[in-house]
């Protein structure tokens, strides 16, 4: 069952920790990290019986849905900034921030096999089949959606349905918990994964903290990890890091690999509102339905409101002026505009990092909110409540590129050392990158089977 992940008795009484004490595992595998990346691995082997352990920084949050449970999943409570002001949002939680994800599903680019020899179709079609990744029937598609769509359509844009990671069976309208964690189960997470990963044989350990690999005669041996009960040493024939974008990096610092976290892209993002006379988009589904024309431009339009807390705290960010904006949010409909960066930046050893809105994704930005604001003044909303909010991040990744610092088998320059997350995406992309990073976790999972 969706985002129900339990223990079973005997794997928890096997490997608590007591207070000071350190453990050691033997393993096949360990995965550093729940996300999609890790949490494929970590199915992957663990149907074809193999030793797993999964080592998640984050808790396993139980209560998730709302605003307030949101807080505990997010790092910082989502006050996470880069050295120059860019907030960046990343949960750290069991499925990592796939629990709290639009569900939006893109292909992965053509040219991760025109350029770099890397065919993902095969994993792609096993992915969609296996998760039932498909666009929102037209029920589920929102009044504030609908009419955005309608406008925009009318202005001559190509405004259509997206894939989604859900379930629309059981799926509910008027239910706006994408963002906060599905109450519903109908929205894919790497938690589905993990579950099965855990009922197939895996073992999962949260609140485990991994610094750096352990590393011998240019080999990986596995891990090391500090949790609240004490230390565990994970002994493995390989590692897999799939930490995310930001922590990926530094873990391969640590572990002798500087060329890590050496440029990133972010994929930036902004959502303009506008007041509406009929439904406002709070209670849509986010992202059901947008446009993928301006994707050469690097540009991706879609409907999209922030939950209240957010939208809130931006208009604060915004300016104090903004705040009374507040008292008709239900009435606004919502358009995202995010779009594709450069690998500016620079990931530091300490967990800080640098982050610049260029003047090239200033011009992508801009052009977006003007498209936005013409498709909301047409969709009927005050023109004179239009408003943009503060620039943010969404999918930072590119941190440990392939064909720079992991194959394209995803190894390292240390034997049996791999990483498989939104970091070895090798170029700058603009679109939603979940759908890719399973189908190489698929086509990981195929290497290590034939070496362990």
């Amino acid at each position: 069952m969706r985002n129900n992940l339990h223990y079973s008795d005997k794997r928890q009484t096997e490997y608590k920790l007591m207070n000071g004490e350190i453990r050691m595992l033997e393993t096949d595998v360990v995965v550093v990290g729940s996300g999609p990346g890790g949490a494929s691995v970590a199915l992957g082997l663990a149907k074809q019986g193999k030793k797993v352990v999964i080592l998640e920084r984050g808790r396993h949050h139980k209560r998730i849905g709302s605003t307030f449970a949101a807080l505990f999943l997010v790092e910082r409570c989502g006050f996470r900034f880069s050295q120059e002001g860019l907030n960046v949002f990343r949960a750290l939680t069991t499925g990592g921030t796939s629990v709290t994800f639009c569900g939006t599903a893109v292909l992965p680019p053509s040219w991760f096999n025109d350029k770099y020899g890397i065919d993902l179709s095969e994993y792609v079609g096993e992915a969609r089949e296996e998760i039932g990744i498909n666009p929102l029937p037209d029920r589920l598609i929102g009044p504030a959606a609908s009419r955005i769509m309608e406008a925009a359509r009318d202005l001559g844009f190509q405004w259509n349905p997206i894939d989604k990671f859900i379930d629309a069976d059981r799926c509910e309208l008027k239910c706006p918990h994408c963002m906060l964690g599905c109450t519903e189960g109908a929205k894919w997470t790497a938690r589905d994964y993990i579950q099965e990963a855990v009922d197939r044989g895996a073992t999962l350990i949260n609140r485990a903290a991994v610094n750096e690999v352990t590393i011998e005669n240019h080999q990986a041996r596995g891990v090391q990890a500090m949790t609240p009960r004490g230390r565990v040493t994970v002994n493995a024939k390989a590692t897999v890091v799939s930490a995310g974008g930001m922590g990926t990096p530094i873990i391969l610092q640590r572990s002798g690999i500087f060329d890590a976290g050496q440029g990133f892209f972010a994929d930036p993002l902004l959502v303009t509102y506008g007041i509406y006379k009929g439904p406002g988009s709070w209670k849509d589904i986010p992202m059901s339905a947008g446009t993928l024309e301006l994707v050469p431009e690097g540009i991706v339009m879609t409907d999209l409101a922030d939950p209240w807390a957010t939208f809130l705290l931006n208009a604060y960010w915004k300016g104090w002026r903004y705040l009374p904006k507040f008292s008709k949010y239900r009435r606004y409909l919502g358009i995202m505009t995010k779009v594709r960066d450069g690998l500016d930046g620079r990931i530091n050893l300490d967990g800080t990092f640098s982050k610049p809105i260029t003047y090239a994704d200033r011009w992508k930005i801009d052009k977006g909110i003007n498209l936005a604001e013409k498709i909301l003044k047409r969709a009927g909303t005050d023109p004179e409540s239009i408003f943009t909010t503060p620039v943010r991040a969404a999918h930072p990744g590119g941190t440990a590129r392939i064909g720079e610092v992991v194959n394209t088998d995803l190894e390292t320059e240390v034997k049996n050392l791999y990483v498989c997350d939104a970091s070895v995406i090798p170029e700058p992309w603009g679109l939603p990158p979940v759908w890719t990073i399973i189908a190489l976790g698929k086509r990981l999972t195929r290497r290590l089977e034939t070496i362990i």
